[in-house]
């Protein structure tokens, strides 16, 4: 685990060092970093094979939102989300986008993650079926178990694992349960 939030780590020092060296001595010691859109980067989202057997097999529809990308990778789904600040202070990431999941008439959205490397979450807002939720706790950051997919795993907090089974109306997604991989990528295009 400590090696994963250390590669994590790493990626956001590479930015933030390269974000300080270019900004006046007060912005470097400040918290907030904020550059044009297309300089920052993004972080890839790689679905877990398991998890994107069930939702395809669910007949659940994955689309991105608000400038997000989604592709098959590897067999499945990988999803890019612009990094759009970072914050030196609580080591955060903060990005636009989401991705929506939709069956019939049941939605969720999930959008504005936050990468907070200093509690272990990613945050995001929810918003669906279930009704405009707000901000919360989405993932837990684990080590990553298939470095191939990437740098960390994310793991399903208990919020997100019951807004999506009450949205599907399933019994499929548990807290714990790994998602998806996730790897921060600062001034990819």
């Amino acid at each position: 685990m400590k090696r994963a939030l250390a590669a994590v780590a790493v990626a956001l020092m590479t930015v933030t060092g390269l974000v300080a060296t270019t900004t006046t001595s007060a912005s470097a010691h400040g918290t907030h970093h904020s550059r044009s859109h297309a300089s920052k980067g993004y972080t890839q989202v790689v679905v877990a094979p398991a998890v994107y057997d069930l939702v395809t097999t669910a007949g659940i529809t994955p689309a991105p939102l608000n400038g997000a990308t989604a592709a098959p990778y590897k067999g499945t789904l990988a999803a890019r989300f612009p990094i759009t600040a970072y914050r030196l202070r609580g080591l955060q990431i903060r990005h636009t986008g989401g991705i929506s999941l939709t069956a019939g008439s049941s939605t969720i959205s999930l959008s504005n993650f936050n990468i907070d490397l200093a509690r272990g979450r990613v945050s995001g807002v929810v918003s669906g079926t279930v009704g405009d939720v707000g901000r919360v706790d989405l993932f837990k950051i684990r080590a990553s178990d298939r470095a191939g997919l990437g740098l960390v795993r994310l793991t399903l907090t208990n919020t997100a694992a019951g807004a999506l089974n009450t949205t599907f109306g399933v019994d499929a997604f548990a807290e714990n349960a790994t998602f998806g991989y996730a790897t921060p990528r600062p001034f990819g295009r």
